[in-house]
């Protein structure tokens, strides 16, 4: 039997006849990229609905190089048969599924594309009863202990057992690029995370305050983001020297305001970096009520000060939704040892007053030095 591995994705399935093929090479181009960051040996090719991976080196790995690829809904590895008619789908399959559900409680499950004089139920019905007779212990299709999957093209059929899933979504570079205000925390890791599975190929600015244990884990979050999910591009990562920005503001502003200026401060600096590198957003990691900074009113305040769109992915979840992002995409054990550098010695007020804050801000306007770092990571 031939190895392939079959690749599904969901969302480009919907797009118009101009975009979905142009999607599916973009989308292929990422899955051969990720298969040579990982050794993987095989040929991409594109059928309808599906994208192939032919003669893998290794199809386990390829399957979950495949499945690290933004736009892959999932990926199975999984032999290949030729048939002619049901009676010889079924006795071939029958050859590859016996050993594996000898004595087990299983269920068959079928899908056809293509025209045949069978359904994808008498697949399943024959199947399964031939399976009994081959030793299976019996059908269960609520709980089984082995599912027999067998998908059928035209006169091919495609015989496997695991699926793993991807990250859904739109391959990296379909949609326009951000820039993500990265802390190489929980909340930013996930909203960058999240923005790249819309399509969005984002780029990191980091504002650096002078704590070297949180710049090293930024970056050892951003090469992990890289290495293990970006495809076809190189990461970004500006490094803003804003320690004379954390000076001025604490030395300057009232304490219950300090934080709030200096999250504008990052905003209008992110801001100036993104207009003049091409880029159409700005990416937050704001959970609204998570902190003091992140209540409606005082993200209103702190964003106020710019034009460009300030895109909130996590805005909606809670702590526990947002770690297990992290947990998903691999980069807890990392993240989780960020800790928290910015507090400026006091809590900010959760609900600041525009005049007050405008009153603050102006106090340290245009008196403090920066300097921007760029870095390419990955590739």
């Amino acid at each position: 039997m031939e190895e392939v591995v079959i690749v599904r994705y969901s969302e480009i399935a919907v797009k118009g006849r101009h975009t979905r093929p142009r999607l599916e090479r973009l989308l292929a181009k990422h899955i051969e990229e990720a298969m040579r960051r990982r050794g993987v040996e095989g040929r991409v090719e594109r059928l309808q609905g599906r994208i192939l991976i032919r003669d893998p080196s290794d199809s386990e790995k390829a399957a979950i190089s495949a499945a690290r690829v933004f736009g892959v809904k999932s990926t199975s590895p999984a032999k290949v048969v030729d048939f002619n008619g049901l009676d010889d789908l079924v006795e071939k399959a029958a050859e590859h599924f016996a050993p594996r559900v000898e004595g087990k409680v299983f269920r068959v499950t079928a899908r056809r594309t293509g025209v045949h004089d069978f359904t994808s139920l008498d697949v399943e019905k024959e199947l399964g009863a031939r399976l009994l007779e081959l030793g299976a212990n019996r059908v269960d299709l609520h709980r089984p202990d082995y599912i027999a999957y067998v998908e059928v093209r035209g006169n091919r059929a495609y015989l496997y057992d695991r699926i793993i899933e991807g990250p859904g979504g739109l391959p990296l570079g379909s949609e326009e690029p951000t820039l993500v205000l990265f802390s190489g925390g929980f909340d930013s890791t996930a909203a960058a995370w999240l923005v790249m599975k819309r399509g969005s190929p984002a780029d990191l600015v980091f504002f650096d305050i002078g704590v070297r244990e949180v710049y090293n884990i930024m970056m050892e979050a951003a090469e992990a983001l890289a290495r293990e999910w970006i495809h076809g591009r190189r990461l970004k990562l500006y490094v803003v020297d804003f320690r004379d920005v954390a000076s001025t503001v604490a030395s300057n502003v009232r304490p219950k305001y300090r934080v709030l200026v200096m999250r504008r401060l990052m905003l209008v600096e992110a801001e100036r970096i993104a207009v003049e590198k091409g880029y159409e957003a700005l990416v937050t990691g704001e959970s609204i009520g998570q902190v003091a900074t992140q209540t409606v009113r005082n993200m209103r305040l702190i964003g106020s000060g710019v034009t460009l769109p300030v895109v909130r992915p996590v805005s909606g979840m809670d702590k526990d939704e947002v770690v297990r992002i992290v947990h998903r995409i691999g980069l807890y054990d990392i993240v989780s040892r960020q800790i928290e550098a910015c507090r400026m010695g006091v809590d900010p007020t959760p609900r600041g007053d525009p005049a007050i804050f405008n009153d603050e801000l102006g106090k340290v306007l245009g008196k403090y030095r920066i300097q921007v770092s760029e870095y390419e990571i990955g590739g």
